[in-house]
Formats: C-alpha cells, structure tokens, sequence
C-alpha cells in the first residue's frame, strides 16, 4: 500500500497596512491567493492594539510544497497587506504513521 503525501497546517498571521483597511475585503483577497496552494482550514479576526486586528488563516497544504515562501509571498502581493507572518506549521498525523 502506498503512502499519500504528508500534508502540514500552516497558521499564518496576515497585517494590514492601515486601520482603515477593509479586513472583510482583505480577508477575502488573501483567502483566494491560499487556496492556490492547499484547503482553507480557518479564518479569524485577533486584536493587536489600538483598534489594529490581524487576520489570521489557518490552511493545509503539501508538505512536499517545499515550504511557506511561495504562499507568503503570493499573500504579499494583495492589495492591503502590510505584513505577513507565518506563526505556525504542524505536520498532520496519518493513521498509517502510528
């Protein structure tokens, strides 16, 4: 029997350049660059300060992706985002792994 690719979620923390930003819009912007590289898992809202909120997403893709680079930067380039931040990658178990 063979192996299916390992599969790793990524928490990803997305900061927008204004407190004006539209987050619902930006939310929707960046969830669509994900989705490019694996499945939507989560989305949130987390306050910073001063009224400032982050999204953050939490999506799985292929661990033989190679890593967050691509999507990081892909997130990057949507309109509104001022930085992003990767916070957390964890490999998912398999049952043939235990």
């Amino acid at each position: 029997m063979g192996k299916t690719p390992a599969k790793v979620i990524v928490t990803m923390r997305v900061l927008p350049n204004s407190p004006e930003t539209d987050l619902h819009r930006l939310g929707d912007n960046v969830e669509h660059k994900i989705v490019k590289y694996g499945k939507m898992y989560k989305r949130s809202m987390q306050p910073i300060a001063f009224g400032i909120n982050a999204l953050v997403f939490a999506f799985m893709m292929e661990e033989a992706a190679g890593g967050t680079d691509p999507v990081e930067n892909d997130v990057k380039t949507v309109e509104g985002v001022g930085d992003v931040e990767v916070t957390d990658v964890t490999r998912m178990m398999d049952v043939q792994d235990l």
